[in-house]
């Protein structure tokens, strides 16, 4: 039997190694993947997101009481508490002309009287004399007429208003006299009877109560400078104050005519000294510590503060202050629910879902690059999360 040679060929009695060709696949196999790593792993880590969350300003608002001692203890600031009374005497003017009124007042003229009859005759004072529209006058003093003879006298009416205005020549009766002398004696008015009312500044409810404006707000200045005066406290303090009308009265009241008129005001004053920066960092603190945690203050205007005082011991100079502010506020990044760690690696749209469903977002923008990408990264680093 023939023995058929080996397709295999030895050298020095080793198999040959295989083809530099089979080196070569593995080389660019591995190669290829390892690009692939490298591709992936850039592109992992140039995946980046924007978002910017829009929140709503929330307006906060606190009331409380704080207390103030000359001697505070624990809880209190410190301050004085200090009274007076103060008064003030003023004269006032009646409102312009544009405020009179026309009041009506007797009208008085000169009349002649004639005597065409034959004796004398005698006019007492008060005298009636009558127009033929039955306006009713008297002459002011009693006068005898000679025969033939005529006399001036001065005369008025015998009522107010300028309805007794009277031009000359109007003929004027004797009542008094028998009607058949009548005719024989009468007079006629020489001057022109005028007037019939008069005017006058009146005395009206605005004057009185504008004066005592007037008064209380310089008798609370006056009040102001003394009690802080004797307060003796630096710039950094400033003061609650409290009035009471003790008493508030005019020489004149609504309705009377004059051209002048005084008022008087006394009050009672209690002013409330305190440390103006303490007063204000114990309100924000208050503000702060009835908000959410990752709320934060803004928009805190302290001048909007109302304060007033609820009791004052001007003995212990001690006293008690009621207080009410508010403030706007707003989420911030330290709140739980806008941490990156809460929204990596989700998508768009379930990020944009989550967030605007916190109390406080108004609105959601999410920007990624590269813009291809449906959702944010893994890593929290590669996210930037801004809030307006």
């Amino acid at each position: 039997m023939a023995i058929r040679p080996s397709r295999h060929k030895y050298t020095d009695g080793f198999v040959k190694p295989p083809a530099p060709a089979v080196y070569r696949r593995i080389a660019y196999t591995f190669f290829g993947v390892t690009i692939l790593v490298v591709i992936g792993a850039l592109w992992i880590s140039s995946v980046r997101a924007r978002v910017i969350v829009t929140v709503r300003k929330d307006t906060t608002a606190i009331q409380s009481t704080v207390n103030i001692a000359k001697s505070p203890e624990q809880g209190q600031l410190p301050g004085r508490v200090l009274e007076g009374t103060f008064e003030k005497i003023q004269e006032f003017s009646v409102r312009a002309a544009s405020d009179t009124a026309q009041t009506p007042v007797v009208v008085h003229g000169t009349v002649k009287i004639i005597n065409n009859y034959s004796q004398p005759q005698t006019l007492v004072a008060t005298t009636r004399l009558l127009t033929p529209d039955g306006r009713l006058y008297r002459i002011d003093k009693t006068v005898t007429l000679k025969p033939k003879e005529s006399i001036l006298v001065a005369a008025h009416s015998d009522q107010k208003g300028a309805k007794y205005v009277l031009s000359k020549g109007v003929h004027l009766s004797i009542p008094g006299l028998w009607s058949a002398l009548q005719k024989w004696i009468y007079a006629e008015p020489v001057s022109g009877f005028t007037g019939g009312s008069e005017s006058g500044k009146i005395v009206s409810s605005l004057d009185v109560t504008d004066a005592r404006r007037v008064l209380e707000d310089a008798v609370f200045e006056q009040a102001r400078k003394t009690l802080t005066s004797e307060a003796g406290l630096g710039n950094g303090y400033t003061a609650i104050f409290s009035k009471k009308v003790i008493d508030s009265k005019t020489n004149v009241i609504p309705g009377d005519k004059s051209d002048q008129f005084l008022a008087s005001v006394k009050l009672d004053i209690t002013a409330v000294f305190y440390p103006k920066s303490d007063m204000e960092a114990l309100v924000r603190q208050k503000l702060k510590e009835g908000l959410p945690q990752g709320r934060d203050l803004v928009n805190f205007e302290p001048s909007q503060m109302t304060i007033k005082i609820l009791t004052a011991d001007t003995q212990l100079e001690k006293a008690s202050l009621s207080l009410s502010a508010q403030a706007s506020s707003r989420l911030t990044k330290n709140s739980p629910a806008l941490s990156k760690s809460a929204i990596a690696g989700m998508s768009i749209s379930d990020v944009k879902s989550k967030l605007k469903a916190i109390d406080g977002v108004e609105k959601v923008t999410i920007q990624i690059q590269p813009a291809w990408i449906g959702k944010l990264p893994a890593a929290k680093d590669h996210i930037d999360l801004i809030i307006k």
